[in-house]
């Protein structure tokens, strides 16, 4: 979803939310869930994100009011579907909650090189990398398979992997 040209707002397709999770990244974190993902990949355990069809549509300062309403502990992970896929949207959304001192992560399929900079800026924390199922243990920590990698972020540089 890009801006809407009648009234300037910019739009995202939502999911879900879940309001505390420790297995979203670290600490005990609220998630959004972004609805569509052309990544497909088998085995997904957010399958039911993958359909851009579905999910509900909100502009983003109505998201941030609601994440404001029920994120009691200022640390969020925006996860999907894809949330790079919706990028205008994504980019305003990690702005408006930068700015309110949330702590972001992130989770895509994307690789770390095709994350852009307009994102990188605004994360603590970011997950990267598709999900692979011949590579899930099931005792990893914060993502599904080997492949996929977690970075602590800030200012747009990775600092380190998060163990």
């Amino acid at each position: 979803m890009n801006k809407n040209t009648n009234n300037d707002k910019t739009y995202v397709n939502i999911a879900g939310w879940n309001d505390f999770s420790c297995d979203d990244g670290p600490g005990v974190r609220s998630v959004l869930f972004f609805q569509g993902c052309s990544k497909n990949c088998p085995g997904c355990h957010n399958a039911s994100t993958h359909d851009p069809s579905i999910g509900k549509i909100f502009d983003v300062m109505s998201i941030v009011e609601m994440i404001e309403e029920k994120c009691h502990t200022h640390m969020i992970t925006i996860s999907g579907g894809e949330p790079l896929e919706q990028q205008d949207g994504l980019v305003q959304l990690l702005a408006e909650l930068k700015q309110r001192c949330y702590n972001i992560c992130l989770y895509t399929g994307w690789s770390i090189d095709e994350v852009p900079e307009a994102v990188l800026n605004y994360l603590d924390c970011i997950k990267v990398g598709g999900f692979v199922s011949k590579l899930s243990t099931g005792d990893l920590q914060y993502y599904g398979s080997s492949n996929q990698k977690m970075y602590n972020v800030s200012k747009g540089r990775i600092l380190s992997e998060v163990a």
